[in-house]
């Protein structure tokens, strides 16, 4: 009898699971199941198709459902939930959205990718047809239909993540005036304290209002069943549209409720093979885990697309009777916000001090190239060390065009522990349409080192 392999969840960590599975061992049956109509797309391409940015709604689509079928030789089930694991009799229950008929399947294996979901803010009025989240294809193309039919000529984001700082962008792009509402005194906390300064200020000079340390307690729901106000204990704001970007976190209830680990952020812990821990015979993968920080060897979480896909690929090895392992991730990521780049790898200094690390830290002003060029731009770099080894622990940028590709080069030093002197001695392109004489990575190498 054939191996039977079933991956719960599209998006990026599943479809990477069930594809890597069927290519290491072809003559397995691998059934992919997915709540939703569509499997697999860009969820990070979302804000730029709501700024259109990106015009065409199909090339969201990386594989549809019949598409992925016939290039993988992957069974495809979309508008199928999976409500139950049985792990010991290695069976789910699946409900077939559709017609309403449930059904038990049974595995050898098992790969849970179910991702994660937005947080709510749970207030009455939050369920209102301006309201929205932005996670979803489903949820994007309902929030272009809305923009492009009702043509809403304020909004509020209530969140000043990564989302929320790209949703400010997208709106404000289609003439929309947009009122930005953050919990904390400044935009996107890992960012050095200098950086979110600067970043408030092209927030500010690109006329969005920035709302620092405010709470939404209450939303104003008119005769349309519409939010038209956004209330805090200071401030009625009045609005056409309400975007909620307040973060996610990950679907692991029904690993949970099978006996599945979870951790700290709620997520399914898993070994270093993307085993899930408390069952056998069952892996996870992607935005439903928490995964080990290569920097302080302990669980974390966090959404990212690229570390969804690699381990939906560990898994699916794992799952088809592979034996390769999965040496751990460290945040990197990056946004653009109007006229800036801003990025942020491994820790910040906060992160680093939960972590016992001894954090020393310092922000320099560089240039994206050399000075006498047109249209140079300034670039400001902040570098959190361990005074105890001198090794690099992370590392937030914030600038004209070019902050992101150094923030790349901070990702590589953490991932393979350059010190602060490795740092400094980086041989790196001196070329004046893009780089200074000394580039501002090994700049912050050398003022570290002053420092020290």
């Amino acid at each position: 009898m054939k191996r039977r392999i079933l991956v719960v969840g599209g998006v990026a960590a599943g479809p990477s699971a069930a594809a890597k599975a069927k290519r290491v061992n072809p003559d397995t049956d691998v059934v992919l199941f997915e709540q939703g109509e569509h499997i697999s797309y860009g969820v990070c391409e979302i804000p730029f198709f709501i700024g259109n940015e990106i015009t065409d709604a199909s090339t969201l689509i990386i594989y549809s459902p019949e598409q992925f079928q016939k290039e993988k030789d992957v069974a495809v089930r979309t508008l199928h939930r999976v409500s139950e694991i049985h792990s010991k009799k290695k069976e789910i229950i699946v409900h077939n959205l559709r017609d309403g008929k449930k059904t038990i399947e049974v595995y050898d294996k098992l790969i849970l990718a179910t991702g994660n979901s937005s947080k709510k803010i749970i207030i009455e009025g939050e369920q209102c047809r301006n309201v929205f989240h932005i996670k979803s294809l489903a949820e994007a193309y309902s929030l272009k239909k809305y923009l492009d039919e009702e043509k809403p000529r304020t909004a509020v984001v209530i969140g000043a993540g990564f989302i929320g700082v790209e949703m400010i962008d997208a709106l404000t792009r289609r003439g929309i005036d947009v009122t930005l509402i953050s919990k904390s005194l400044l935009p996107l906390s890992n960012l050095g304290k200098e950086q979110q300064k600067l970043l408030v200020e092209e927030i500010v000079r690109n006329n969005v209002r920035f709302i620092p340390e405010t709470t939404v307690e209450w939303f104003g729901v008119g005769a349309k069943q519409n939010v038209v106000a956004v209330g805090t204990k200071q401030l009625t704001i009045e609005t056409d549209l309400v975007i909620i970007a307040i973060g996610v976190e990950p679907n692991a209830l029904l690993a949970k409720e099978s006996g599945i680990h979870t951790g700290t952020a709620g997520g399914i812990l898993v070994n270093e093979k993307m085993n899930a821990l408390g069952a056998d015979n069952i892996f996870a993968a992607g935005d439903c885990c928490e995964l080990k920080n290569i920097i302080t060897n302990k669980p974390m979480y966090q959404s990212l697309a690229t570390t969804a896909s690699r381990t939906g690929w560990i898994a699916g090895e794992n799952a088809a009777g592979g034996n390769v392992k999965f040496s751990g991730t460290l945040r990197a990521i990056g946004v653009r916000v109007f006229g800036m780049e801003a990025a942020q790898a491994g820790l910040s200094e906060r992160e680093a001090q939960a972590a016992n690390f001894q954090p020393i830290t310092n922000t320099i002003q560089t240039l994206s190239q050399v000075g006498m060029m047109p249209g140079v731009k300034k670039i400001s770099i902040t570098t959190v060390a361990d005074k105890k080894n001198k090794k690099i622990l992370g590392a937030s940028l914030l600038g004209g065009e070019g902050a992101i590709a150094r923030a790349n080069i901070f990702a590589v030093a953490i991932r393979h522990g350059l010190t602060i002197d490795e740092i400094a001695e980086l041989d790196l392109v001196y070329s004046p349409p893009f780089s200074p004489l000394w580039d501002g990575v090994t700049m912050s190498g050398i003022q570290m080192k002053k420092k020290l």
